[in-house]
């Protein structure tokens, strides 16, 4: 089966990476056969441009060196991915030239500690040509998480959005169901579900895992999780707003005590 994961983005740091890799060895996510994926968030304005965008450095690095020293350069934790979450700006993500040129940008500044991509509102549901693209992406060697977004789902719907991603099952080695995409929006499950059902009844979970994400913490993972986990158990899940509050600085990082609590859940639920 594809190793599942329990996702915290927003990673900036060596330091904040060997904090989150003692808590989940504290939790012991491994012994529930998790991966912990730590994203690193690269987006138009601050891996393109190379400018702070409205969410301040402590949530997005901004710049080459920032990129490059996000995670510890060596060799990631056995069970540690690393993963860069990336945003094309929408009004050239359909420019093949553009794509091309943030994907060098993005293996090049990454190369230290890259193990696989995100791509985030990617409109893989509407342009062709973003298939050939995910050609490309594997081709450097990297993983490739692929998010079905909400404009995805309301287009397809299950049976197509999930009949399309079958057809490339070869280019994405993780697809992440999130009607969300940094909202802050409570996890609508019932929503979710038949999305999660068709692709646990059509994917090969050895070669594509499966994870949901948006509006996650500790408390909703106790409360809305408990159901999907019983009935697909090696569904993966992935946190971020939630996890970065304002702080009294007016500045958004990481909250680790919070985090902290989101994994504890996530382990807690694992142990049922």
């Amino acid at each position: 089966m594809k190793r599942s994961y329990i996702g915290v983005s927003g990673v900036t740091s060596p330091e904040m990476q060997g904090e989150l890799e003692l808590i989940a060895s504290d939790l012991e996510l491994r012994g529930h056969n998790r991966l912990l994926a730590l994203g690193i968030k690269a987006v138009h304005k601050t891996q393109y441009l190379d400018i702070e965008n409205r969410y301040g450095r402590e949530w997005y690095p901004v710049g080459e060196q920032a990129f490059k020293g996000a995670l510890r350069p060596e060799t990631p934790h056995t069970d540690t991915i690393a993963v860069a979450q990336t945003y094309l700006d929408v009004d050239y993500v359909d420019d093949a030239a553009y794509r091309d040129a943030f994907l060098r940008r993005i293996v090049s500044r990454g190369e230290p500690w890259l193990q696989a991509i995100q791509f985030d509102m990617l409109p893989w549901h509407t342009n062709p040509d973003i298939w050939s693209y995910l050609e490309d992406v594997k081709l450097t060697g990297v993983e490739v998480f692929l998010q079905a977004h909400k404009p995805a789902m309301e287009l397809l719907g299950p049976a197509q959005l999930v009949r399309s991603l079958k057809e490339h099952a070869e280019l994405v080695d993780y697809v992440l169901f999130d009607s969300s995409h940094g909202t802050g929006t409570r996890l609508n499950t019932t929503a979710l579900e038949p999305f999660i059902a068709e692709a646990y009844s059509r994917l090969d979970p050895h070669a594509t895992g499966i994870a949901i994400a948006g509006g996650l913490n500790g408390a909703i993972v106790r409360e809305d999780l408990p159901t999907l986990a019983s009935k697909y158990p090696d569904l993966s899940w992935d946190a971020e707003g939630q996890l970065h509050p304002q702080n009294s600085g007016g500045k958004r990082p990481l909250d680790l005590a919070i985090t902290r609590e989101y994994l504890a859940a996530s382990a807690e639920l694992l142990s049922r």
